[in-house]
């Protein structure tokens, strides 16, 4: 049976994605358009599953492989969105299906709806809590990983006198000799960069309310 997982791995992962979806249409179909809004809770059991289900394949696999390759990586990428800013992505989805069903069906918005809305130095506030999310993760998976893998050495990461060179060299190969997860490393340290800087902007350039 072990085998058998291992050998179509993938197949189960994709498996265990089509599960995670369903399992979100699934919820946000009961909840606002049928209406069963207990039943619709039955859906999150669903959604926790297919994490659990990853979780178990990329640990059954780094068991009998004793190494860390692209698989485990791309499972501890997913887990992390899911368990990070996944929570949030759906509540923001969750809000705007509500407030968009309500307004088809003509209904008022409720209060919360009215004031989840932020502005200014508000909004700034929230885009940087969100910023120092990302940032611990990104540190706390870093440390993981370097307990698990080698560390490239530091003047193969640090070019000397140049710093633009120093973080297109991060970014292109990452802190990791494994190749798969150095790339990895590198493209969400730019991802964190690009990050950064969008959530500055909003200090230099606040988000106004659009005129009515």
């Amino acid at each position: 049976m072990v085998e058998f997982i291992l050998e179509y791995k993938w197949a189960f992962f994709i498996i265990g994605e089509i599960l995670f979806w369903m399992s979100i249409t699934g919820f946000l179909l009961l909840r606002y358009l049928i209406g069963l809004d207990k039943l619709s809770k039955y859906f999150i059991f669903i959604w926790l599953f297919s994490d659990a289900w990853l979780l178990f394949i990329g640990i059954l696999d780094y068991t009998h492989t004793g190494k860390f390759d692209t698989f485990q990586l791309i499972i501890i990428v997913f887990l992390i969105y899911a368990l990070t800013f996944g929570k949030n992505d759906f509540k923001k989805l969750d809000r705007f299906i509500k407030r968009n069903v309500r307004k088809w069906k003509g209904e008022e918005p409720e209060a919360e709806e009215r004031d989840e809305k932020l502005y200014g130095m508000s909004y700034f506030i929230k885009e940087l809590k969100g910023l120092a999310i990302h940032l611990v993760v990104y540190t706390v998976v870093l440390i993981i990983l370097a307990f698990l893998l080698d560390l490239r050495d530091y003047e193969h990461i640090v070019i000397s006198g140049d710093f633009n060179k120093t973080v297109e060299n991060i970014i292109e190969k990452g802190f990791f000799t494994n190749p798969a997860v150095g790339k990895a490393t590198g493209i969400w340290t730019l991802v964190l960069l690009i990050d950064t800087i969008i959530t500055f902007s909003y200090l230099v350039f606040p988000k106004k309310e659009r005129a009515k």
